[in-house]
């Protein structure tokens, strides 16, 4: 009877253990994202997305051979439009090409993906626009064109980055490009591209996968002057050996920077099987990878210029001071990257309502260091600047303000500022999307205005 009651004990002991390891594996990052933990922490945006910097507010086009939009990672993916440039409709999963289906379908969840314990893509906040351009699994050369038209079409809808991880060299059916030709000068994609990068655009392309043979160099569009030509490393950082290199035709060192595209964890179309993930290979995942940290960038400070983004991109990156021809300027920090012209907020301010009392919360922080008593948040009233006021900090790198009734007008605006330790300064929001948050406490939601010219 004594040893059964032991047993008893011991197994509900062992039980209340095994229950208790379970609950606090669900509270891990490596649970929340799943297998796409490895690609997310190389490039170091796991932080980022806990202090709600996730690209809110920043249109991502891509070009792709197709997109299985009804993949459950994509539930929560904000898809604001789509086009089929193959054939003129808006059906962008062709179901007569799987592998370009399939393809797109990788891409975009690397980046825009959303599932908890299976997949979270870098930047999963930004909204997203979708170009089809592929007709079939041999190259030819209208597809190029295709893809020439998606992106002046993904510039007037506004796309702030455009992203492809199809690339041109020999056609099937056309005489075709050679390497001498991967000088920025020759390929009708990389000079629109080029063109949108002109225009303010933050353009990435894939490298290529041709090292390991004849052709080896970088491949169209990413031969492109402002092109930002991603190329691949393994699971340890090293030069995928598939990876094209440079330098370019006409000399220029390329790719320009690097990013996981061995062993990426991705969203997969296949027939029949509906929410299928996967490990695949590519550069084509790690442009996109580079794109979405784009995102993030812009997303934290919209005042910046495609050229700073890029600035940024690099100086954040593994050996800026010694970019070669296989790596570039090597693997960007998201981190460092968010933070280098600034200090970097939550894309969203958190607001909450308690005896006449709102409370204004959001993240902040800096790579370089934060200078605590700088963050402040400043009230607008009738879209001019009414009072400045200090936030503390409740938790790490989380700041709060709260205002009483007095001091919250009808419907309360404001913005925040902070320094870093170098003195370089931050006011959010700023530049495209506007100039201070306005709350209605009657909708309970947050819309984004301008200030006044007279206020500014």
């Amino acid at each position: 009877m004594k040893n059964q009651k032991i047993l008893i004990i011991t197994v509900f002991l062992i039980t209340l253990v095994i229950f208790a390891l379970i609950i606090f594996n669900r509270s891990t990052d490596e649970y929340h994202y799943g297998n796409s933990f490895r690609q997310n922490y190389m490039v170091n945006t796991i932080r980022l997305h806990k202090y709600g910097i996730t690209g809110r507010r920043v249109r991502i086009g891509l070009i792709d051979a197709g997109f299985f939009t009804k993949h459950s990672v994509f539930t929560q993916t904000n898809i604001v439009d789509k086009f089929n440039f193959a054939d003129n409709s808006r059906q962008v999963a062709d179901t007569n090409h799987i592998p370009g289906a399939d393809h797109g379908t990788n891409v975009l969840s690397v980046v825009g993906g959303y599932e908890k314990n299976k997949l979270i893509g870098i930047a999963y906040g930004a909204d997203f626009i979708l170009a089809k351009t592929d007709i079939s699994s041999d190259r030819f050369r209208c597809e190029e064109l295709l893809a020439v038209s998606a992106a002046k079409w993904l510039f007037t809808e506004a796309a702030d980055i455009i992203t492809t991880s199809l690339s041109f060299n020999k056609f099937d059916d056309a005489d075709y490009y050679s390497p001498g030709q991967m000088d920025g000068e020759h390929s009708r994609l990389t000079k629109i591209a080029d063109s949108l990068v002109q225009e303010g655009v933050v353009f990435t392309a894939s490298a290529g996968n041709n090292f390991d043979n004849n052709w080896r160099i970088i491949e169209a569009p990413s031969d492109g002057y402002g092109v930002l030509a991603a190329g691949s490393v393994d699971k340890n950082c090293v030069h995928s050996f598939f990876s094209s290199c440079g330098p370019s035709a006409d000399g220029r060192i390329k790719p320009d920077l690097s990013a996981p595209g061995e062993g990426v964890w991705t969203a997969n179309y296949l027939p029949g099987l509906k929410n299928d993930f996967g490990w695949n290979h590519g550069t084509s995942l790690s442009a996109p990878i580079i794109a979405g940290i784009a995102a993030l960038i812009l997303s934290a400070h919209p005042e910046l210029k495609n050229f700073q983004v890029a600035e940024a991109l690099k100086k954040s990156a593994s050996h800026p001071e010694k970019p070669d021809n296989f790596t570039g300027w090597g693997i960007p920090d998201a981190e460092k990257a968010v933070s280098y012209f600034g200090p970097a907020f939550s894309n969203e301010p958190d607001i909450s309502e308690h005896d006449n009392v709102i409370t204004i919360g959001a993240y902040v922080f800096s790579s370089y260091g934060l200078d605590n008593n700088s963050v402040k948040m400043t009230v607008v009233s009738n879209k001019v600047i009414a009072k400045v006021f200090a936030m503390r900090e409740l938790r790490e790198n989380y700041f709060v303000c709260s205002l009483g009734k007095n001091e919250q007008g009808s419907f309360p605006g404001f913005y925040f500022s902070a320094e870093d330790r170098r003195a370089v300064s931050t006011k959010f929001p700023s530049g495209r999307i506007g100039d201070y948050f306005q709350y209605d406490p009657r909708e309970k939601k947050t819309d984004i205005f301008f200030l006044s010219h007279e206020s500014k």
